[in-house]
């Protein structure tokens, strides 16, 4: 009884002995991840009961401890959480060399997943089941998976309005076409003018040079800056796109699907096909 109730308040320093015990119940599964991107789709698949270490960044799971992210480990609070996983916003070869190593001596599997485009996240709703079957992951990633590929899935438009998704400040910063918010523009029927899977810093008067018949600003929140964007393009060219967790790539965005089409498709001037 003594030795139990040691590793219980120990664990409660850690994050809470509750969800200590969930996690040892759960087929001895114990996650730490190292970014909120990450922990978000986790959350949303169902593995947040098993979740032991996070980010500083990370939402939904306040009560864990910060392990690390994706600029340092915490090697030694992340030894005392003793995950099964580590999950990390990464290519696999661009693991930090230290995570590699305790992951080594510690026997933990490390998924490395880079989240750029929907195409990674779908590949990490793919790898979700494989890590972790015991938890009857597919289903609920197959759903996400059927979500995402409607959200993808092209409109058919009369016209493509030119557009450009930044953010609002002083030196916004621009989507590339082939990042997951450039992504779900095209299949609403806009035309990127920034290409690649890049975001790109953008002057106002490089913005008003591409001279683009729509400025979409994605915000977590309605409290935005049109002054510097308006000055560039005019007021009636801005369209605020407010979504929670909207710059964190994960398949909640399929959501974003519907509320696009209509701002992107807002003014008389373009229409959409019947």
């Amino acid at each position: 009884m003594i030795v139990r109730r040691a590793f219980c308040a120990a664990v409660l320093v850690l994050g809470g002995c509750d969800r200590a015990t969930q996690s040892e119940s759960s087929g001895g599964v114990r996650v730490a991840s190292l970014s909120p991107a990450l922990t978000s789709t986790l959350i949303q698949v169902g593995l947040g009961d098993v979740m032991v270490g996070r980010s500083a960044f990370c939402r939904g799971v306040d009560d864990l401890p910060v392990v690390g992210d994706l600029q340092r480990i915490d090697a030694e609070l992340l030894v005392r959480v003793r995950p099964t996983h580590v999950f990390t916003q990464r290519s696999v070869d661009g693991v930090d060399p230290v995570l590699t190593d305790l992951a080594s001596r510690h026997g933990w599997t490390i998924v490395a997943q880079p989240l750029v485009d929907l195409d990674d996240v779908a590949d990490l709703l793919d790898r979700i089941p494989q890590q972790f079957p015991q938890r009857s992951m597919a289903s609920r990633c197959s759903e996400l998976q059927v979500a995402l590929r409607a959200a993808r899935t092209p409109r058919s438009t009369t016209h493509r309005p030119r557009l450009l998704i930044v953010g609002a400040g002083p030196i916004p910063l621009a989507w590339g076409s082939e990042t997951y918010l450039g992504q779900l523009v095209a299949a609403a029927g806009g035309e990127n003018l920034i290409s690649g899977r890049v975001w790109r810093s953008c002057s106002l008067e490089d913005i008003a040079r591409m001279n683009p018949d729509i400025v979409l600003i994605p915000s977590e929140t309605e409290a935005i800056d049109f002054d510097g964007l308006a000055a560039a393009v005019g007021r009636e060219r801005l369209r605020p796109l407010v979504f929670k967790n909207i710059e964190i790539p994960g398949p909640h965005l399929a959501l974003l699907s519907e509320p696009l089409r209509r701002l992107i498709f807002a003014s008389p001037t373009y229409t959409e096909t019947p």
